[in-house]
């Protein structure tokens, strides 16, 4: 495998405030900068790996009073360095920002290349549960459970609705959207809400389309489903509105079990969706 993969950074002319999404930590937001120089400085820089050219390490430099940030797949990373794996061969861009006591510098662009499919990708066991795998192109299409617990409310620390538990019928809108997750070099994901889909218990209308979803291992080893673009699970919390992050509590042929939380809240909402037939 070669060994091929470069990054450009450009500047990018929305800033931080006005283009994030609600994140996991509080940010200065009384002053943005204008100038992406101090940005620029710290050398944001993708790196694969020398023994894994699919692993890519996300580095820059550190300086006194300034705090470097990673924005990757949605989520915002407030360290010098991050990595995560490129099973697919193609060009890929992640952000980089900045803030010091004075404010937000805005957003450049790191632009990378990988140069080859990952061939284990077809054998990965997480991806096949989720997808159907390379033999199902199509993707693997999941509903929510017809039960009781579909949808919940509980602890932070807890991977199961502990606190209350949704009844079918408490959320019109929802029960007919079919979510499909598909294997391929955009990890397409594709949420078919048939009109409506729901926001805490009211129906709203919201048209199909399609997002980037990214299967991950965060540092204490949890794995983890992000979206990317305009991608969320159905029904959606209003306190996480924006957020894509979610906790896979359990991941099996038959079963997909998330949750998802605010930022500063200690409370998870979690979701059961089954295969559909």
């Amino acid at each position: 495998m070669k060994n091929a993969i470069f990054f450009t950074i450009m500047t990018v002319a929305t800033l931080l405030l006005a283009s994030c999404k609600p994140g996991n930590y509080d940010i200065p937001a009384y002053h943005t900068h204008t100038d992406a120089q101090a940005v620029l400085d710290l050398n944001p820089r993708a790196i694969p790996d020398s023994d894994n050219p699919n692993r890519i390490t996300f580095t820059m430099d550190e300086r006194p009073g300034l705090v470097g940030v990673w924005f990757i797949s949605g989520k915002r990373y407030a360290q010098p360095t991050v990595s995560r794996y490129y099973d697919f061969a193609g060009e890929y861009v992640v952000k980089a920002f900045a803030y010091d006591h004075d404010g937000v510098y805005p957003m450049v662009d790191v632009v990378f290349s990988v140069a080859e499919n990952d061939p284990g990708v077809c054998d990965n066991s997480n991806y096949n549960m989720l997808t159907g795998g390379c033999e199902m192109p199509e993707g693997k299409t999941w509903v929510l459970a017809d039960e009781t617990g579909y949808y919940g409310l509980g602890d932070i620390k807890s991977f199961e609705p502990d606190w209350w538990a949704a009844e079918r019928g408490s959320h019109n809108g929802v029960y007919d959207d079919e979510i499909t997750f598909m294997l391929n070099s955009d990890k397409t994901y594709r949420h078919i809400t048939h009109g409506t889909s729901g926001v805490d218990s009211e129906e709203i209308e919201v048209a199909d389309y399609e997002a980037s979803w990214e299967l991950y291992e965060d540092g204490t080893g949890k794995l983890h489903i992000a979206l990317t673009g305009e991608g969320f699970f159905p029904p959606q919390p209003s306190e996480t509105e924006g957020i894509q992050d979610y906790t896979v509590c359990e991941l099996t042929e038959e079963v997909l079990r998330l949750k998802v939380y605010a930022s500063g809240s200690n409370q998870a909402w979690f979701y059961k969706f089954v295969p559909k037939e």
